[in-house]
């Protein structure tokens, strides 16, 4: 199995690794991300900045530093 490793870029400039993740799922408001055994992981306020296949690899950058961690839960 092939699963992604998400880099997440929060707009104080701080990242965070999230390893095999399964699914993304965008919508307008949030993007959701889907690990095996572990509950969706929802986040609002970022946007997708490139996804790089060769190496299995997506980044999310946050747009302001407003939203609280850009998480919802």
């Amino acid at each position: 199995m092939c699963q992604l490793r998400v880099r997440l870029r929060y707009a104080d400039r701080r990242e965070e690794a999230l390893n095999d993740i399964a699914a993304i799922q965008v919508t307008p408001h949030n993007i959701t991300l889907s690990a095996l055994f572990e509950p969706p992981r929802e986040l609002r306020g970022f946007d997708i900045q490139y996804i790089d296949s060769l190496r299995n690899e997506v980044l999310l950058v946050q747009r302001s530093a407003e939203t609280q961690n850009g998480e919802h839960r």
